[in-house]
C-alpha cells in the first residue's frame, strides 16, 4: 500500500512541479541553472527519502524498481535518437573529431584521478574501484547544453559560432560517455565475482549481441508501415518496457540498452520523426521523476562528502579544461575557436544523472550510495560556476 501511495504522490508533484519549473522568472543567472533544470526536484527527492520523511524508503523504491528502469530506458532511448547520421554529417568531420577528443581526455583524467585517489579514502575491492572509476569518468564526461541555452541571442552576439560548437560538443562527449560505460556492466556485473562466471563472458557477449540483433529486426517489423501517431506511442512504450524489463533481468544497463537500439532505429526506420516527438512529449517529467529517485537515495552523512565531492570537480575541471585546449591543436579551423572552450563544458546536465541512477540500481551496494551522493554534490558546484564560466568564454570569443 505504502508503494502506490508513494508512487501516485510522486507522480502528482512531478507533473504538478513540470507547469512551474522551466520557466523564465526574473531571478540571479546562478539562479536561473537550478531552476530551469529542474535540480529542485532532488532536494525534494532528499526530504522524501529516509533521511527526512522517510516516504520512499530503501523497501518502497526497490518495489518502484520497474518503474526506475522504465525511466532510465526512455531517456537512453531519447539520448540514442540524437545520433542521426544523415544530420551529424552536415557538421565538418573535425567537429566530430574534436568532441570524441575532448571527451575522451575528460574521461582518461577523471577516470586516472578516481582510480588512484580512491584507495586513499576508502578501502573497496578492486573490482569495484575499477567500476567506480569509470562511471564517475563517464558522468564527468557528459555536458549539459543548459548553461549554453541560459544566454540569449543578445548576449552572444558575435560569439554565435562559439555557442555553435559548443552545443556540438556537449552532444558528442555524451556519447564517449555512454561507450565508456559499456565496460562496467559487461566485464564487470555485480555478479561476476567469481572466475567461473568470466569464464564465459564470450559466450554472453554472443548471446547478448544475437538477443539485440532480434529485437531490432522485431522492432523494425513494426515499424516497416507507416502507423498513426497514437499507434506508434503505444509500440515505443512498448519497445522501451520491454528491453527495460528485460536487461534489469539480465542485470544489465536499461540506460545503455535502449541508446543502442535508439540509435540503431533512428538510422534505419522512417518514421524516426514521429518516435522522436512520441518521446520527447514527456522528457521533462521523466527527468524530474528521475531527480527524485536519485534525490531519495542521496545520503549526506558527513561533512567529507564535501570535500570529497570538490576532489571529484577539481578532476573534471582539470580534463574538460585539458579537453578544451586541446581542441585548437586539431588544424586550422579549430584554432579559430578559444583555447578555453573548456570552460564552456563545466555543466553536466541530465545524462550523468542517469548514468549515476543507473550505476546505483545495477551495482546496490552502501559503497555506490556514497559515491552516487558525492557525484551529486559535484553536480552542484558545476550548476552553480557554470554560468559565470560560459560567460567568460563567450567574452573572449571573437569568432
Amino acid at each position: 500500500m505504502k508503494i502506490l501511495f508513494a508512487f501516485l504522490l510522486i507522480i502528482f508533484l512531478v507533473f504538478s512541479g513540470y507547469h512551474l519549473s522551466f520557466r523564465k522568472l526574473r531571478i540571479p543567472l546562478f539562479a536561473h541553472k537550478f531552476y530551469l533544470t529542474g535540480i529542485e526536484f532532488l532536494f525534494l527527492g532528499l526530504l522524501l527519502g529516509p533521511q527526512f520523511l522517510n516516504i520512499l524508503d530503501v523497501n518502497t523504491r526497490d518495489g518502484l524498481a520497474p518503474v526506475s528502469a522504465l525511466l532510465l530506458g526512455w531517456i537512453g532511448m531519447l539520448f540514442g535518437f540524437q545520433f542521426e547520421l544523415s544530420k551529424l554529417k552536415r557538421f565538418p568531420g573535425v567537429f566530430f573529431l574534436a568532441g570524441f577528443l575532448e571527451g575522451l581526455l575528460t574521461l582518461i583524467v577523471v577516470f586516472g584521478g578516481i582510480y588512484f585517489s580512491l584507495p586513499l579514502i576508502a578501502k573497496v575491492s578492486d573490482h569495484m574501484r575499477i567500476v567506480i572509476s569509470i562511471v564517475g569518468a563517464s558522468a564527468a564526461a557528459c555536458t549539459a547544453q543548459t548553461g549554453l541555452a541560459l544566454f540569449s541571442a543578445k548576449r552572444t552576439g558575435i560569439n554565435r559560432s562559439v555557442i555553435k560548437i559548443l552545443r556540438y560538443l556537449s552532444s558528442v562527449d555524451g556519447f564517449v560517455a555512454m561507450l565508456a560505460l559499456i565496460p562496467a556492466f559487461i566485464f564487470f556485473p555485480q555478479s561476476s565475482g567469481s572466475a567461473g562466471s568470466r569464464l564465459f563472458f564470450g559466450y554472453n557477449v554472443l548471446i547478448a549481441i544475437i538477443l539485440f540483433t532480434g529485437v531490432l529486426i522485431l522492432y523494425n517489423l513494426f515499424l516497416v508501415y507507416r502507423r498513426e501517431q497514437s499507434e506508434l506511442a503505444l509500440i515505443i512504450i512498448g519497445m522501451v518496457i520491454f528491453i527495460s524489463g528485460f536487461s534489469s533481468v539480465m542485470r544489465f544497463s536499461p540506460l545503455l540498452s535502449n541508446f543502442f537500439i535508439g540509435v540503431c532505429l533512428v538510422n534505419l526506420t522512417s518514421e524516426k520523426e514521429k518516435i522522436y516527438t512520441t518521446l520527447v512529449s514527456i522528457e521533462k517529467p521523466v527527468y524530474l521523476l528521475l531527480l527524485v529517485f536519485l534525490g531519495s537515495a542521496w545520503h549526506l552523512h558527513t561533512f567529507w562528502a564535501f570535500v570529497a565531492a570538490g576532489g571529484y570537480f577539481l578532476f573534471r575541471f582539470a580534463g574538460k579544461m585539458i579537453g578544451g585546449f586541446s581542441i585548437s591543436l586539431l588544424g586550422p579551423k579549430m584554432k579559430e575557436y578559444p583555447a578555453g572552450l573548456g570552460l564552456g563544458l563545466i555543466g553536466q546536465g541530465g545524462l550523468p544523472l542517469a548514468i549515476l541512477y543507473d550505476f546505483q540500481q545495477g551495482f546496490q551496494s552502501g559503497m555506490a550510495d556514497i559515491v552516487v551522493g558525492i557525484a551529486l554534490i559535484s553536480i552542484s558546484y558545476c550548476d552553480l560556476i557554470c554560468p559565470a564560466l560560459v560567460g567568460r568564454v563567450l567574452k573572449k570569443g571573437t569568432v
